[in-house]
């Protein structure tokens, strides 16, 4: 009985692990949450309260820190690295992961940085950022389109 527990225990392992792997291997280079909703026009965002401003800043901004790294490879989430003929190795993935990892490092503290200071930025200074940001998504949009 104890035989067919650890063989039963080894097999999940085992199977967990492969699939842990499988899932590495189709994940998408860009982030699935590097969307934006909506782009605003200038009238739009000047009827908007400062911490809706804020909010858009820094979402825009976490778009764009996860698309820029990517655009000589692609510039649509969803795309894996063997999507792009790039041999899924561990080194290979091993390497994405970690860039992921250095993205969502450096967002937290922007956004920590971001929820802190953007408040007492000017409203006007607010909404011409977001307009900029919104204009290299954009661009990048145009990109192999």
């Amino acid at each position: 009985m104890r035989k067919i527990f650890i063989l039963s225990f080894i097999s999940i392992i085992a199977v967990s692990n492969s699939n842990a792997q499988s899932l590495s291997m189709t994940t998408s280079i860009i982030s699935p949450t590097a969307v934006i909703k909506k782009y605003y026009q200038k009238n739009e965002l000047e009827q908007m309260k400062k911490g809706e401003l804020v909010d858009l800043y820094i979402e825009r901004i976490n778009v764009v820190v996860n698309k820029i790294p990517f655009i000589a490879l692609t510039n649509k989430r969803g795309v894996s690295i063997s999507d792009l003929g790039i041999p899924s190795s561990s080194n290979n993935i091993k390497a994405l992961e970690t860039q992921q990892e250095n993205i969502k490092t450096f967002l937290d503290g922007t956004e920590k940085f971001e929820k802190t200071a953007a408040p007492f930025a000017d409203k006007a200074d607010l909404i011409d950022s977001i307009l900029y940001l919104e204009s290299i998504l954009k661009e990048l949009k145009m990109i192999r389109d």
